[in-house]
């Protein structure tokens, strides 16, 4: 089977950008439990460097962003901003980064189906409906191999539980409102950072610039750059030159990639009933995305 130029270039995009999206959650932890940041931190690396760039993003799709409207800008900033980001990064200072790498993205699109069915009235076939289930059951997989390991990582995997969760509302009011997600999720960055550099500049900026240069630096780029920008424009790219469903089955990338990272940088054990979890919750993702629909009505 001849595969194009254009579509492997393609699947390399996504991988790439599944791959920064994958690593989240380990840079997110060691920052937050192993180099000194805080939370405040965490926002003001991924929010001010990412409006800053994206901002022309948002001029030249300024006719969208004027159709949907300032209201619903705010409602889906309230599910997908800083809010967001502060579920996921307190999550990890209790559950390790295996946890925040599979639990938040495969509880995403469990919560996405049941919104789909409610709000959209897209029902899922029989077939989606038992591959949302074995996913659903590697997350608890994944969940319950971590109680004994690290004692109250129940309450980081309720917060990765909204986390995911609140992403998946996003995610429906957007095709709902025929919202492209890209200049979308740009506007959502850049609201938020009203609401994040007040804050940090009263209790956190002094703190923060003293850090090491590097630190400081390093942060700005991972947080703001790479995932807060670059990663996004990735995706987006992936997806003209592979086409929604292609490019959807490469969010089965993050987890395999954040269990890999959370491995090699933090040094977490993943073992095999984690393997298992991860493993369940992967293949039926991929099977929900390649091999099932939904049906309207």
């Amino acid at each position: 089977m001849n595969i194009s130029p254009k579509i492997l270039l393609g699947l390399l995009i996504g991988v790439l950008a599944s791959t920064i999206w994958g690593g989240h959650a380990a840079v997110a932890r060691l920052a937050l439990t192993g180099q000194g940041l805080h939370v405040l931190d965490l926002l003001f690396c991924r929010y001010v460097p990412a409006s800053i760039l994206l901002a022309p993003l948002i001029w030249r799709e300024r006719a969208a962003m004027r159709a949907l409207g300032w209201r619903r800008i705010f409602v889906l900033f309230l599910f997908a901003g800083a809010g967001n980001l502060v579920l996921f990064a307190a999550a990890l200072t209790y559950s390790p980064a295996t946890h925040g790498a599979t639990i938040a993205p495969m509880v995403s699109p469990i919560a996405g189906a049941l919104l789909a069915w409610w709000l959209l009235k897209e029902a899922p076939t029989p077939g989606r409906i038992a591959a949302l289930a074995a996913m659903l059951m590697g997350v608890v997989i994944i969940a319950w191999d971590g109680l004994g390991m690290h004692p109250g990582a129940w309450r980081g995997d309720l917060l990765l539980v909204g986390a995911g969760s609140t992403w998946a509302v996003f995610t429906i009011l957007l095709r709902r409102w025929q919202v492209p997600a890209i200049p979308a999720t740009a506007a959502v960055t850049v609201v938020s950072v009203p609401f994040v550099l007040p804050p940090f500049l009263l209790y956190r900026a002094e703190a923060f610039f003293s850090l090491p240069t590097s630190l400081v630096i390093w942060m700005l780029v991972a947080q703001g750059v790479l995932l807060g920008c670059v990663s996004m424009l990735l995706f987006a790219r992936s997806v003209e030159m592979l086409g929604a469903t292609r490019a959807s089955t490469l969010s089965v990338v993050v987890p395999v990639m954040g269990l890999i990272t959370s491995a090699l940088v933090l040094d977490e054990t993943i073992g095999p009933v984690k393997a298992l979890g991860a493993t369940l919750s992967v293949s039926a993702m991929l099977v929900a995305v390649l091999f099932t629909g939904r049906r309207v009505g």
